[in-house]
């Protein structure tokens, strides 16, 4: 079982931090390092999806998000109809991979449900869509379709406060020691001790017991919700994520999802590596 401690002591200046990330009252927070367009990143969602579900009632999840590989920029950046150039948003060398985070920041300058609902907006059009994130036209469009103020996220886009907001993920992230993501670093609120830290991917029990471990009890998990709620709750879901959260067959999930879609719950987009469910 993974076991690394990183300890909050370490973050010379945790005033900073905590201008972003404000203490909740649920006793865990679990910091998840991630980046954005990395495969190996979305794929962890499905831990996360099932242990919201089951174990939500204990802890608060905050995203932190960094870079695992380089983004390929566009070759000709032009001025958009919104006004902002993309040579402006990309003059800043040591940002130029980052331009995907900092639109999430923008976002997330309206509200942490909002930078959330932006950010799986990015997700989907790059793993459903097979669309360019880097692109300055999805990043719009994605906030077109995010329930957020647009005028007030394109002028985010182009502001300090989205940059600082990513230099302080990124200073975390230097702090914290994260040299692999996706990463988790488990807290105890209430507990003036180390966290740990889980670099990579582990099978779902591993995170239970790193929950009992830095609770001190055994949590008592919340009965699974119908597929329909579960739908509701996550928006968009793939066919393997709910055959992982619910344990079942992938042709079992199929057949359930689609009495879904015949109620007209959910939409059914397939794809040639994935198939993936909207709530409607």
């Amino acid at each position: 079982m993974p076991n690394h401690k990183a300890s909050s002591s370490n973050w010379h200046d945790w005033s900073t931090v905590h201008h972003f990330f404000k203490p909740l009252e649920k006793p865990l927070e679990i910091y998840v390092f991630i980046d954005p367009t990395c495969p190996s990143c979305f794929r962890l969602d499905r831990i996360l999806k099932r242990l919201k579900l089951e174990y939500g009632h204990y802890f608060a999840l905050k995203h932190v998000f960094s870079k695992q590989r380089d983004v390929r920029l566009p070759e000709n950046p032009r001025i958009s109809q919104s006004g902002i150039s993309c040579e402006k948003l990309w003059i800043e060398e040591e940002f130029a991979g980052h331009i995907t985070s900092i639109a999430i920041k923008a976002a997330e300058l309206q509200g942490k449900k909002a930078g959330y609902r932006y950010f799986k907006k990015i997700q989907e059009s790059l793993f459903m869509k097979q669309e360019s994130v880097d692109s300055l036209d999805t990043l719009l469009t994605c906030a077109e379709k995010a329930d957020i103020d647009y005028d007030e996220f394109v002028r985010d886009l182009q502001s300090e406060g989205a940059i600082k907001a990513l230099e302080c993920d990124l200073k975390i992230t230097d702090e914290m020691d994260i040299q692999v993501l996706p990463s988790l670093v488990f807290f105890n609120q209430k507990m003036e001790e180390e966290g740990i830290k889980v670099a990579g991917s582990y099978p779902y029990e591993i995170y239970v017991q790193i929950l009992e471990e830095i609770l001190g009890f055994q949590p008592k998990p919340n009965p699974l919700p119908s597929m329909e709620d579960c739908a509701k709750e996550f928006q968009v879901i793939t066919t393997s994520e709910i055959s992982y959260i619910y344990q079942m067959e992938p042709n079992e999930v199929e057949h359930e999802m689609k009495k879904l879609m015949l109620k007209r719950t959910v939409e059914h987009i397939p794809l040639h590596s994935e198939t993936f469910w909207k709530y409607v």
